[in-house]
């Protein structure tokens, strides 16, 4: 199957598109496993990138030597060596900053948690321990991850939890939730904290994804979602859950 999103998914994952068209991808995509896997190659891809350039930068005896290539009866001065070594190097920043998702610069583990919040998405199995029940999810997590945690009670809300799977950031194991709201689906993660700071919710938004990072009691939460404003709710319900 051929889906007619699937030529704009290129320019959904670089946020190229309207701000209209945009926000119709985003709708689109929740319920079209075919564009939710291009997503999630295309940001497996930029994830690639930003890696590789942050660890390979070319030696300028390798551009020297191709520059002696296409021009062989030139002679080849050192600075020539040094000034494309530098010039390398702004290349290789400049197309990590490009590449790097807009407004998730202060915070790196935000786009990893993108590719697994899309991944969840388009999975017909995005949990490991599928159930509404807070009491049967939290439980199913002991022994799994280095902490604990609370889930707010969510009875009578728009908020429905559909389950629970295990994460990982940066080598450390986290927990991901699962909820629904509205057409719209929300992860929340949780890893523990490096510090015993309390740190605000912050509000970022990328790739038409909100995410919204705050830490206390020694736990740092990450809420990533496509909807504008209907799972802000959630936020205070995970912090006054989790409050000592």
């Amino acid at each position: 199957m051929n889906c007619d999103w699937r030529e704009k998914v290129a320019s959904y994952v670089d946020d190229e598109l309207d701000a209209t068209v945009q926000q119709e991808a985003a709708k689109h995509l929740a319920g079209c496993s075919e564009c939710t896997a291009a997503v999630a190659e295309h940001l497996a891809l930029k994830k690639a990138v930003r890696v590789a350039a942050n660890k390979f930068v070319a030696p300028p005896e390798l551009h020297a030597s191709i520059y002696r290539q296409l021009h062989p009866h030139a002679h080849v001065s050192p600075w020539w060596k040094w000034g494309m070594s530098a010039v390398s190097v702004v290349l290789v920043a400049a197309l990590g900053a490009a590449l790097w998702p807009k407004g998730m610069a202060k915070d790196p583990m935000v786009a990893g948690l993108v590719d697994q919040h899309v991944i969840a998405l388009s999975s017909p199995n995005p949990v490991d321990i599928p159930n509404s029940n807070m009491h049967v999810v939290i439980p199913w997590f002991q022994g799994k991850v280095p902490f604990t945690f609370r889930l707010p009670e969510i009875g009578g809300t728009q908020f429905t939890l559909i389950g629970g799977k295990l994460a990982y950031a940066q080598q450390a194991p986290g927990a991901e939730l699962l909820y629904q709201v509205g057409q719209h689906k929300v992860s929340v993660f949780i890893f523990q904290a490096a510090d015993g700071r309390e740190r605000p919710p912050v509000k970022t938004h990328s790739l038409s994804f909100n995410s919204t990072s705050w830490q206390q009691n020694g736990l740092r939460f990450y809420m990533l979602t496509d909807s504008h404003d209907e799972a802000d709710p959630l936020v205070g319900k995970f912090i006054e859950a989790n409050k000592n």
